[in-house]
């Protein structure tokens, strides 16, 4: 060990100052300081320092551009981007005469998919897009939207369209309108336990193939959509559907109407129109939202029938982080022999854990009349909790979804 030279003495930090005024001559501030050999740095041989190695791949941090912005190796981000949605939760339901199902399920609030989206500019202000989306079942590995023998690949969304000032024009397998704007006055946005899933508030067809839709652009907060799905029946003008959807929107304010005319597109024996009318108004943390909705179903053969319905609900930020959703719904037909009435009350929470991750809990209650026999499922689930014609049911879902 090296001894300390005489008339110096520790800074208090890492090194030595002398005390001698001689030697603080030479430095005004009196703080020259001297390291002991043992503490010196070693020479610099090279004047840039070589840089640290790469991190192996295992270890890199998960939100890395790579796998974070959700872009495709080698291809312009704007050209095509990918991303996707998975949702499992476990269901349970009970009170029904039949007994007690607990199953784990995919797509309890938001449907599992993964999809490509992208577009390019044509000219200044004016762009071409697209979207493939496919929807699939995450606690058996099945392609979604294909029940039946139907072999969907993007049944989700499959479209494309361009877009500019003077609004969007697209064309394929897309949502309809009046489902959208319906849903977008739920609570619950058509999660488990909605009564605009259960079937007490019927939405009308998610989906249209061979659908064209036009939507405006923000006209000071109004904004409309068009739908004309064809059906390409050769000699005949059956299978097509209109659609119509006006929503305005204005501070804490919004309200919206629509209309859907399905002639034979769903069922084979029957055309119907869809009317609906809904609000939502914000007051600080709190959003109270509701609808009405009317149902007149036309068959080929046999009486007309109608279905009435409407739904109340809020939404609630109770947290930084969670927020609190309730909402109430019926519906029933008037022209029923044996009362078809159906009564739900369902209350979920949902916490967001970061930007990619959500966890939620809902509870429902399902009041059913003598001709009715509705329990709670999720929004896209492969399979769900049936009951008898008269049986109340309760359901139960914890779930998590996860974002990328």
């Amino acid at each position: 060990m090296l001894a300390t030279p005489v008339n110096w003495k520790k800074c208090g930090r890492c090194c030595w100052k002398c005390s001698n005024s001689r030697h603080a001559s030479n430095n005004s501030s009196g703080n020259r300081r001297y390291r002991p050999p043992h503490q010196r740095r070693p020479p610099r041989t090279h004047r840039r320092s070589l840089p640290s190695p790469a991190p192996p791949q295992s270890a890199q941090s998960a939100s890395s551009p790579a796998s974070s912005s959700g872009t495709i190796p080698g291809i312009d981000p704007k050209l095509a981007g990918f991303y996707g949605r998975v949702d499992v939760f476990l269901d349970y339901g009970t009170g029904g005469s039949g007994g007690s199902r607990l199953s784990l399920e995919s797509g309890g609030y938001t449907g599992s998919r993964v999809g490509v989206k992208g577009g390019r500019e044509l000219t200044p202000g004016v762009q071409a897009i697209y979207q493939l989306e496919a929807g699939y079942f995450i606690n058996n590995g099945r392609i979604g939207q294909s029940s039946g023998g139907n072999t969907r690949l993007f049944g989700r969304q499959a479209y494309v369209g361009i877009e500019g000032r003077l609004g969007r024009l697209t064309v394929g397998r897309q949502y309809s309108p009046y489902f959208l704007q319906l849903i977008g006055y739920d609570a619950l946005e058509n999660g488990y336990g909605s009564p605009t899933n259960d079937g007490n508030v019927p939405p009308g067809p998610t989906r249209y193939d061979n659908a064209l839709i036009y939507a405006t652009p923000d006209l000071g907060g109004l904004k409309a959509s068009a739908l004309t799905a064809l059906g390409g029946q050769t000699g005949a003008t059956r299978h097509n559907a209109y659609g119509l959807s006006l929503d305005f929107n204005r501070g804490p304010l919004a309200i919206g109407a629509g209309y859907l005319y399905d002639d034979h597109t769903t069922a084979l024996d029957r055309s119907a129109r869809y009317l609906f009318s809904g609000a939502s108004y914000k007051l600080g943390r709190v959003q109270l939202m509701g609808g009405l909705s009317e149902i007149a179903y036309r068959p080929d053969i046999g009486a007309d029938s109608d279905w009435r319905s409407w739904f109340a609900g809020t939404r609630i930020e109770a947290t930084g982080s969670g927020q609190l959703r309730l909402v109430y719904g019926e519906g029933y037909s008037p022209q029923a022999v044996i009362n078809n009435r159906g009564r739900v009350f369902s209350a979920t929470w949902i916490e967001t854990i970061n930007q990619q991750f959500k966890a939620y809990l809902a509870l429902s209650r399902h009041i059913n009349y003598q001709g009715s026999a509705i329990a709670a499922s999720g929004t896209a689930a492969y399979g769900y909790y049936t009951i008898n014609p008269g049986d109340n049911a309760t359901g139960i879902a914890a779930g998590v979804q996860y974002f990328f």
